[in-house]
């Protein structure tokens, strides 16, 4: 196995910087739970957090702006490829973008103010175009889903020893992620996922709601948002079946298959949890939640 200059770089910097993993949680469809907290300690990385907390303070922002504000529209910008179509091709509806950042970018504010700069940041998930927000946003480093196993068949074909590291535990000994989760959030990569986690009632009526997923829908879906002024939330995404059906997922089961991977996982971590880390918005309501860079 021979690694690109960039995935080198960060085995490199595994050996002597202190790196948190922020890992999607579309990890399900290629990798088993517990067992990935602990693979990805083992080549160097000190925390493993998942971005379904950040995907908890999301929703409450979605859930308040589209409260306060009953007579705007939105679009969902938690993907790259679509918020950089439409500063290309749809200029107008750049206004309609909804200020609030992607799981990646909000998760990555939340634990470097925890930890403050003693730690760098690793994305790691199911999305090449995550490396340009990655750049723009600060984030440190970012791979996908198929450089992470080039890395782990790296150091297993190279006998490279894991570094010595400790985990957190669930009330049953099952390793657990290292800071706060989300459970109802580990949909997200689904397509209805954000829609379905929303709270809406009150707020907002699901016909109200548009999900537009895979590259032959996206113009159709922005011309619909365009033309039918009752939709309020456009939740739409360039993949297939939303980020299980990316490209860089390894995985090559039929979009059921990995769908039900992610909801077996949800279901798995509902009985195999700590408590304590199930994160509440209140613990982040000081957090910088908008699209501008802070670097």
């Amino acid at each position: 196995m021979t690694l690109t200059p960039e995935l080198k770089n960060l085995v490199d910097a595994l050996q002597h910087e202190k790196i948190i993993c922020l890992l999607a949680p579309s990890f399900a469809v290629d990798f088993t739970y517990p067992d990935i907290i602990l693979d990805i300690k083992k080549i160097g990385v000190e925390k493993v957090v998942e971005l379904t907390y950040a995907a908890k303070l999301i929703n409450g922002e979605y859930e308040k702006t589209l409260k306060e504000n009953p007579d705007k529209r939105y679009i969902c910008p938690n993907c790259p490829t679509i918020v950089k179509m439409i500063g290309i091709k749809y200029p107008e509806l750049k206004e309609n973008i909804i200020n609030i950042a992607s799981p990646m970018v909000i998760m990555d504010r939340f634990v470097k103010s925890e930890y403050w700069s003693e730690y760098k940041t690793l994305f790691a998930g199911p999305c090449l175009m995550k490396k340009m927000e990655a750049k723009e946003y600060g984030i440190n480093y970012a791979i996908t889903f198929k450089e992470l196993q080039n890395i782990f068949d790296y150091y297993k074909e190279n006998n490279i020893a894991p570094k010595q590291f400790t985990y957190s535990m669930a009330e049953d000994g099952t390793p657990e992620f290292d800071d706060f989760f989300n459970t109802s959030t580990k949909i997200y990569p689904l397509a209805w996922g954000v829609a379905q986690s929303l709270h809406t009632k009150g707020i907002i009526d699901k016909d109200q709601i548009l999900v537009v997923d895979g590259p032959k829908n996206l113009d159709a879906g922005f011309q619909e948002f365009k033309n039918n002024k009752n939709i309020r939330f456009l939740d739409i995404l360039a993949c297939e079946w939303w980020c299980i059906g990316g490209p860089w997922i390894i995985c090559k089961e039929s979009l059921d298959a990995r769908k039900k991977k992610v909801l077996d996982y949800k279901e798995y971590s509902k009985k195999h949890k700590d408590a304590s880390k199930v994160g509440k918005i209140k613990y982040s309501e000081w957090l910088d939640t908008s699209r501008s860079p802070q670097h």
